[in-house]
């Protein structure tokens, strides 16, 4: 009788998120009102998707480089 393998090439559980760990300070008092909103355990997406935003809303604004270089 054979006993099956430990290993599988099939992963269980939530697939990966694709993040880098990264320290943020916060305003004092900013944890707390992040926490009153969306609570502890969604506080990490909370602030993910905040930056993600501002990001997108930027680089809208930014000009891009070729057409900076193009108008000096």
């Amino acid at each position: 009788m054979q006993i099956p393998s430990p290993v599988t090439t099939r992963r269980m559980g939530r697939p990966p998120l694709n993040v880098e760990e990264t320290k943020v300070r916060l305003l004092a008092g900013s944890k707390q009102r992040i926490i009153a909103l969306v609570g502890e355990q969604r506080m990490a997406t909370f602030i993910r998707e905040a930056v993600e935003e501002k990001l997108r809303r930027d680089e809208k604004r930014k000009p891009s480089k070729e057409a900076a270089e193009d108008g000096a």
